[in-house]
């Protein structure tokens, strides 16, 4: 009987040091992770509530990843905008700034008095030279470096994404292939040629594609405008920045503001658009001009229609520049919306991930006094089982 009760003491005794080991190691790894358990089978319960909050965890990192990325390339797209903008406003300073008085060429007047008349006359026919003064040279200079300048800007890019190119973002959105200035000296020929009076020039530089009535319209394609981008095809860009809900943040670099802005430069710098007057270099009239300038039958006549070209460029531009604030309005509302948007996903990945914790989490404190006290448990156990190996009839004795 004695063996018996020995042997099922032992074997409690065995049972209750498994446990608390058992007890002691579950309590050190809470300790060390902070969690309850390694496997959702230790939830019990509340594990299916733990893989819900988490899933739903999952998706809004990747709503919020779209609307990172989005955000970013919203920023630099406002950035180019605003340094487009800026520049443009620079070059309207400079139109401004200029004074329409005066030939702004460098010669002498060729006068011609009428021998069908009695009276002396000096009706100015032209001038002696093509070379143009400091202002109006300047005008054509700050044209032709900001073309090229504004170009590039429309060729910005994220990474090998052009920022302007819709969809499809590999394809370079504007090229200078030379086209534009060819359409130009071919409407400016006609124009001083008379073959187009001064408002069809300037409806053909305004028109935007030929398909309205007007064959001689400069078209995105003569521009140099990708061939997606030309014939409308490019496609809208969005980000995905919730369950339900879709941004479109497209911006083109043939948006009419831009690209009358670029055309009006084209028109500023192009080479065929100067001199203002006829030019007879020896000074005699009536002649053959040796350089066109601008139509008309006297000097007066062909200034008022070249500045009737010049304004009706100055106002395309001021107008261009204006109308950039809506690309700007679009984009920044587009940014608004998903920065609220990103908000929400904060909110409830905030609410989510307390719920995982509070089914997930222990109280470390509260660990740690349990495994302190199992430990000293776990020592007294350990000291009764010495004590008790060690119990013989000769000890006892």
């Amino acid at each position: 009987m004695t063996g018996i009760s020995t042997l099922g003491q032992a074997l409690r005794q065995i049972e209750s040091l498994n446990s608390q080991n058992l007890m002691f190691s579950n309590l050190s790894m809470q300790m060390s992770t902070g969690k309850k358990t390694q496997f959702y089978s230790g939830l019990n319960t509340d594990a299916l509530t733990s893989v819900r909050s988490r899933t739903e965890l999952s998706s809004i990192e990747v709503y919020t990843n779209n609307i990172a990325r989005a955000n970013t390339t919203l920023g630099l797209t406002i950035t180019t905008i605003e340094e487009f903008q800026e520049q443009s406003n620079n070059f309207s300073d400079t139109l401004v700034g200029f004074v329409q008085e005066g030939h702004h060429q460098m010669g002498e007047n060729v006068l011609y008095d009428d021998p069908a008349t009695t009276e002396i006359e000096s009706v100015i026919m032209g001038n002696t030279s093509t070379k143009l003064d400091a202002d109006f040279q300047s005008v054509i200079n700050h044209a032709e470096n900001l073309f090229g300048f504004l170009g590039e800007l429309l060729n910005s890019k994220e990474g090998d994404r052009y920022l302007f190119a819709g969809a499809d973002i590999l394809e370079r959105p504007f090229t200078d292939t030379g086209t534009l200035d060819a359409s130009l000296n071919t409407l400016i020929t006609s124009w001083k040629n008379g073959t187009i009076t001064t408002d069809e020039l300037i409806a053909d530089i305004q028109d935007g594609t030929a398909l309205e009535g007007n064959a001689d319209a400069i078209t995105d394609t003569a521009i140099g405008y990708s061939a997606s981008l030309s014939n409308n095809t490019a496609g809208d860009v969005f980000v995905r920045a919730d369950e339900n809900s879709e941004f479109k943040y497209t911006t083109l670099a043939n948006e009419d503001s831009l690209r009358n802005m670029m055309v009006a430069l084209a028109v500023m710098k192009n080479e065929n658009l100067p001199p203002i007057v006829d030019v007879y270099e020896s000074g005699g009239y009536p002649a053959v001009p040796d350089v066109k300038g601008a139509p008309g039958a006297t000097a007066k006549e062909q200034e008022e229609n070249f500045f009737k070209l010049y304004n009706a460029m100055s106002t395309m531009i001021s107008q261009s520049i204006d109308d950039i604030d809506q690309i700007r309005f679009k984009v920044e509302t587009v940014r608004v919306q998903m920065i609220e948007t990103e908000k929400s996903h904060l909110d409830q990945k905030n609410l989510l991930q307390s719920t995982v914790s509070n089914v997930e989490d222990v109280d470390v404190n509260e660990v740690a006094v349990r495994l302190t006290t199992l430990q000293t448990q776990l020592e007294a156990s350990y000291r009764v089982t010495a004590m008790t190996q060690n119990l013989s009839l000769v000890n006892f004795l």
